[in-house]
């Protein structure tokens, strides 16, 4: 194994492609996706539902379920490794214990039939050469450090018996029981009201910061993410159609995409009031492509309002913004040519 250089990201995914075999044909959920998280940092990976986010997530995982899905092409290197050429033997050292994960609904990610404190207990000991009581020990200090009060009566409790918030913090404890240094969060604030969702928000970020670990925040709202992510990446059908620093594309967004979520957002102060008239959000109009018959230009082009022409019939690549760090798949962005055939 080569050893990662000095300046290398913690994960780098490259052209990473994930199917489905349905009985409507080859659904490619994923198609060449590429993203860096460096060390220590936390990235964003956004879009609606349906984009493709927690397939991504469950590929660098290599969870996703074989069949009928199956990882195409492409490579995820995490510390020098290729995780998709692991036996899995090794990626089962690899999950829990280098990489954790938060999944997207806590209910039904915890065994109702077990308390928390078993639970932990046991991802603990999975990872951990330790006695069952110094792992109960650890389990109750890993709920005192996600928040919980009195976390040693709370290690009896069944999941049923806590609300929402408790068990997606019960989640994040199970997911830092092996102190990995990435932490995948998909989803981690879905169905949960509006002051818990900051709340689990603030401690994710919180906890990046104190532990010194990465963090790969899966979301489909770009306000959610702006005050704990210094990277986005934008995800539409499949593909990624916008990436750089949060605060150059929260400001000047590129792709018409972006721009379109960003619109989406209500603003701030927007309830209305006694008597006022409602005055209905920007949407995006339509819906996304079948993924069995992608089209072959732009994904975006029937949903577009800045769309060229030529959107329709050529697949874009990923340009750099030039002027901004990032890139965007996107050609209105396209480099202009000079007189003498050159990029502009």
């Amino acid at each position: 194994m080569t050893p990662p250089a000095a300046d290398a990201p913690l994960l780098s995914v490259r052209d990473l492609s994930v199917s489905f075999a349905t009985e409507g044909g080859i659904l490619q959920a994923v198609d060449g996706v590429s993203f860096d998280i460096p060390a220590g940092q936390t990235l964003a990976l956004v879009g609606e539902s349906g984009c493709g986010k927690t397939v991504t997530a469950l590929a660098i995982m290599r969870l996703i379920p074989t069949p009928p899905g199956a990882i195409d092409r492409g490579s995820v290197m995490f510390k020098g490794q290729d995780l998709l050429r692991l036996s899995e033997r090794e990626m089962t050292r690899v999950r829990g214990g280098k990489i954790g994960m938060v999944f997207q609904e806590p209910l039904t990610s915890l065994n109702p039939v077990y308390t928390i404190g078993a639970q932990i207990v046991e991802a603990i000991r999975l990872h951990e050469r330790m006695s069952r009581s110094e792992a109960r020990k650890r389990a109750e200090a890993l709920l005192h450090r996600v928040g919980f009060p009195r976390p040693a009566e709370h290690l009896g409790s069944y999941p049923h018996e806590l609300s929402g918030g408790m068990r997606q913090r019960v989640l994040i404890a199970m997911a830092l029981a092996a102190s990995p240094t990435l932490l995948i969060a998909d989803e981690p604030t879905t169905a949960l009201d509006t002051t818990i969702r900051a709340q689990i928000l603030a401690l994710l970020a919180e906890l990046q910061r104190d532990l010194g670990m990465s963090l790969l925040l899966i979301a489909h709202d770009l306000a959610l993410v702006s005050e704990i992510a210094q990277h986005i990446a934008v995800l539409y059908a499949g593909t990624v159609v916008e990436t750089g620093p949060t605060a150059r594309i929260l400001e000047a967004p590129r792709h018409p995409y972006t721009r379109a979520l960003l619109r989406s957002i209500p603003p701030a102060g927007s309830y209305r009031t006694r008597g006022e008239r409602r005055r209905p959000l920007p949407t995006i109009e339509g819906s996304l492509p079948d993924l069995r018959k992608p089209p072959i230009g732009c994904r975006f082009f029937e949903r577009c309002g800045e769309s060229l022409d030529l959107c329709r019939i050529e697949t874009p690549p990923m340009f750099e913004t030039g002027d901004a760090p990032g890139a965007v798949r996107c050609l209105l962005h396209a480099p202009k040519k000079r007189a003498d055939g050159g990029a502009a």
